[in-house]
């Protein structure tokens, strides 16, 4: 599963391995015997433990039966009389028990508990590479970056073939301000998989973030061309189509991104902020920023520096500079350890323009479309 998805970070941008049932160089044939209640109950051969725990793994689903078999392998790793052979079997056994326990707590949104899954399972084999790349999207939840990038690369050493752990490693990258190293993983990632449309995303944001207007268009319209409904796409093509003063252009690509995802504070966010921001005043509506504003905080909270950014904006765009800058200097103070060097000077800058009463807009790379056409 993606894990971009599964969180869809709850809207972050990695993707989640769920592991299959296969463990490669675990062979359960001399594990097979089938011991009867009474011998499960006295049991203290590590061989037959083994044997119960393998039995469960071939059908186990639950948290229930995961939490079973690790029971009967710590039994087993405690006997005296486990061979080396049989240890290391049950050791790896038990650490796909603790993988998979971790992706349920992950699907339930039980971040921390999943994390202590993934962790106790590395430690059991740190050849497990389900585990290393579930480690490092816990690691990428949790913000802790430098270990995320590590277990995404620890993954690519160990499966170099799985696509998904090169776009992590690129989205990790992204967020670090690594753009170069982010289109070098995006690219590789589409290398593997040319059919993924949340691959080209991430590319052409990263394309659109250096400038290369012409490679970001065509990354993302070949999103679109696979997901038409992908609003990532269209959020990266609208941001794309308003710095080059396509407004039209932008409006329409920000109106199907809040169509096609009513629930998207991001979406509503690119409203806000091109109605408050635009150059144009045709496309600016003091009144239906701060709507669009506040709707994106009601949907995610107000601990994201963007969107208190992006409320900033609009209260500055409808001469409140007061509450403007009292929004903004909030926003710089939850940007600290989020926000790039260049995104903490922007957003400094836009605070010393609302106190000195004047609205931030938008800045042009490109001539503006001839057409004109408001945001419905």
């Amino acid at each position: 599963m993606k894990l971009i998805r599964r969180f869809c970070m709850k809207k972050i941008i990695f993707y989640l391995l769920i592991g299959s049932l296969g463990m490669p160089g675990l062979h359960t044939s001399a594990f097979s015997e089938s011991p009867s209640p009474r011998e499960v109950l006295d049991s203290n051969s590590p061989k037959q433990l083994i044997g119960i725990a393998s039995k469960i793994a071939a059908t186990a689903t639950t948290p229930r039966e995961y939490s079973e078999m690790i029971y009967y392998l710590d039994k087993a790793l405690a006997a005296n009389s486990i061979v080396p052979e049989h240890r290391g079997y049950a050791q790896k056994l038990k650490g796909w028990s603790h993988n998979r326990l971790g992706e349920y707590f992950a699907s339930q949104g039980k971040d921390a508990a999943a994390l202590t899954q993934f962790e106790t399972a590395v430690e059991l084999n740190f050849k497990h590479w389900k585990a290393l790349h579930n480690r490092g999207v816990s690691y990428a939840m949790s913000s802790r970056l430098d270990e995320a990038a590590q277990d995404f690369s620890a993954t690519i050493r160990l499966h170099p073939e799985y696509a998904n752990a090169w776009f992590n490693r690129a989205e990790v990258f992204m967020r670090q301000g690594k753009i170069d190293l982010a289109i070098e993983n995006y690219s590789q990632a589409i290398s593997l998989d040319a059919e993924d449309a949340g691959f080209y995303a991430g590319r052409g944001k990263a394309y659109r973030l250096r400038g290369n207007f012409e490679l970001s268009e065509s990354d993302l319209n070949r999103a679109l061309l696979l997901d038409d409904r992908l609003t990532k796409a269209h959020l990266q093509r609208g941001k794309m189509w308003l710095a080059r003063g396509e407004y039209d252009n932008a409006a329409a690509d920000f109106r199907a991104a809040v169509r096609n995802d009513p629930r998207s504070a991001e979406a509503f966010r690119c409203v806000a902020w091109m109605m408050a921001t635009c150059k144009d005043e045709k496309f600016r509506d003091p009144k239906r920023s701060l709507q669009f504003a506040k709707k994106a905080i009601e949907l995610k909270g107000t601990e994201d520096f963007r969107l208190v950014d992006t409320m900033a904006a609009a209260h500055a765009n409808a001469g409140q500079f007061n509450y403007a800058a009292t929004e903004q200097q909030r926003a710089i103070e939850l940007a600290a350890g989020k926000a790039t060097g260049q995104e903490l000077h922007e957003l400094k800058q836009r605070l010393h323009q609302y106190s000195q009463q004047a609205p931030y807009r938008t800045e042009v790379i490109a001539r503006q479309s001839d057409r004109s056409e408001s945001i419905q």
